[in-house]
């Protein structure tokens, strides 16, 4: 376990249109405001489409990470994530989870990593500036590899 203090800087919420693509347009907004790194502690609406790493059929071992990607359409949901700087491209990275339910199928739930979404009718997102320590994605060889959140120099 690890932890540490934040200082927060400036909030900034973002209103997604109908057909913006949500990682791209959260990318850009956090471009525009100078935002390099934060927390997205909120962020809900309706999809048109949802691509997540996920499984619609059983999987042998459950414990390493899927390797299966899962597309859902015409849902409504809630996440929250992460807004890292990628030193490598020198873009803000959004790290998003999202659960949804289908609409029109009795609200049948799907959740996970998000891969892609498109916005249906709006998205609306709060997106919290962390001024320091730096926030950096570390491959953690206890996590298969993953990338993981590792805090740097304050």
């Amino acid at each position: 376990m690890q932890s540490s203090e934040v200082t927060t800087g400036r909030r900034v919420a973002v209103v997604l249109e109908p057909g913006d693509e949500v990682l791209a347009s959260l990318t850009e907004a956090c471009r525009a405001h100078g935002i390099r790194q934060g927390f997205v502690p909120v962020f809900s609406g309706a999809f048109r489409t949802a691509r997540f790493i996920a499984a619609d059929v059983p999987v042998a071992d459950q414990e390493p990470p899927l390797p299966h990607e899962v597309t859902v359409t015409y849902t409504e949901g809630i996440g929250s994530g992460t807004i890292l700087w990628d030193a490598d491209t020198a873009t803000p990275t959004p790290h998003l989870h999202l659960a949804v339910g289908v609409k029109n199928a009795a609200a049948a739930g799907f959740a996970g990593h998000v891969l892609s979404a498109e916005t249906h009718y709006t998205v609306e997102v709060l997106v919290e500036e962390v001024v320091a320590p730096a926030l950096l994605r570390v491959p953690d060889p206890r996590a298969y590899g993953i990338p993981t959140m590792r805090f740097g120099a304050a």
